[in-house]
């Protein structure tokens, strides 16, 4: 994967002035002015969600402002955008859109992507914006439109990979994605060089759709590497949450040890797989090797069939009581930590409920999915891979 590296070296310097008669002279040090300080902190929330989506749970939100990269002061304000370390790429809702963008070509066809999410297969042309969030700008970065109708016929290898599509604010329960993972390109170096089935496609005007092999600049990508500065990672910061809540406040910081706001301190780096971005966590004697740390994913998802599920097929846990369990992290430098953490019974949701500490579900036999209730009462770093931070040289996930 490509990185982005931080701009720029600030460089002291020394002003000497000769003093004027009687041979002496007087050395005056110039401190360097500071760096210019960039707003880096976007507030988060959890709510119940965008209009027409239902009652979202354990969704994390934030507003970004997105322009037309031909017409700059273009610009449109798009809020209940779907804050996900799980993917890579901002994804906005055509339907929620109202500023023209522009659309990539392969030089003589429309770019457009089919991306698999948990709830289904997103499709969608892949266009520029200007993004504006915080103090931050990233300038022509590739974003995926879903759902847009001038590409209204999906190729069958696109939808075959998911049982629905998801190219609605119902079903993505948001107006966008917003995916900050710990890599540059949603696809990278493996669609560079391979076509991948269900990736990217060449369109003609026809609708005619062939799957293509696709460079990284022209790649959906991670916006955090397309910042001036602050562009190698990010911390979700989250308050503790015991329980219930209507909605809950936190924020992202832009880059890792680059500001004065954002260092790694005493928090320990967890590296992860350079190809995969797994780490493994140990969950009741048993190695789950494809785990991973998720903002998306609106529970804790681990296999545990002792646990009842809930009758209603919502797919989460039902313990007639509260659960305390433990599990252990391992990066792949051998970093350790174990948590512990709670399981409850979803059925306790009511409605205004948009919150909630102890959402778990099952999930399948090679995988722990750490999802938001790992969020509440930690700073979660995320540092992308090739860049540095600490001294660290990422992937990597740091708490």
């Amino acid at each position: 994967m490509q990185s982005h590296r931080l701009l720029g070296i600030l460089m002291g310097f020394v002003l000497i002035l000769a003093g004027c008669g009687g041979g002496s002279s007087t050395t005056v040090v110039v401190s360097p002015p500071p760096p210019p300080v960039i707003n880096n902190v976007q507030p988060i929330v959890i709510d119940s969600g965008p209009a027409g989506a239902g009652s979202a749970v354990n969704e994390a939100y934030i507003t970004v402002t997105i322009c037309s990269p031909n017409s700059p002061t273009t610009c449109q304000t798009i809020d209940h955008i779907l804050v996900d370390t799980g993917s890579y790429g901002l994804r906005v809702l055509s339907s929620v859109l109202t500023i023209p963008l522009q659309q990539e070509t392969d030089g003589a066809n429309a770019i457009v992507e089919c991306t698999p999410f948990g709830a289904g297969y997103s499709w969608g042309p892949v266009q520029t914006a200007n993004l504006q969030i915080a103090g931050e700008n990233a300038t022509a970065l590739p974003i995926q439109v879903i759902g847009d109708p001038n590409f209204s016929a999906v190729p069958q290898s696109c939808s075959s990979v998911a049982a629905s599509p998801a190219n609605t604010v119902e079903a993505f329960r948001a107006n966008g994605v917003f995916g900050i993972g710990a890599f540059a390109q949603d696809c990278g170096m493996v669609c560079v060089q391979n076509v991948i089935p269900a990736a990217y496609y060449s369109c003609d005007s026809s609708g005619n759709c062939q799957e293509i092999s696709l460079s990284l600049e022209k790649q959906v990508a991670n916006p955090i590497t397309f910042f001036a500065k602050d562009n190698n990672g990010e911390i979700i910061n989250m308050p503790s949450l015991n329980g219930l809540a209507q909605t809950v406040t936190g924020n992202i910081t832009f880059g890792v040890g680059t500001q004065a706001n954002n260092g790694l301190g005493s928090a320990k780096v967890y590296t992860i797989d350079p190809s995969t971005g797994y780490f493994t966590t140990t969950y009741q004697g048993t190695q789950y090797t494809y785990s991973f740390i998720d903002s998306g994913s609106n529970g804790n998802y681990f296999y545990d069939p002792t646990i009842p599920t809930c009758p209603n097929g919502s797919g989460f846990y039902c313990p007639t009581n509260t659960l305390s369990l433990s599990a252990t992290n391992t990066g792949t430098n051998g970093t350790t930590s174990s948590i512990d953490f709670q399981a409850g019974n979803a059925s306790n949701l009511q409605t205004g409920d948009a919150a909630y500490s102890l959402l778990a579900g099952p999930n399948n036999a090679a995988s722990f999915d750490w999802g938001m209730p790992f969020f509440f009462g930690r700073s979660v770093y995320y540092v992308i891979q090739d860049d540095t931070a600490g001294g660290q040289t990422g992937p990597f996930y740091a708490y």
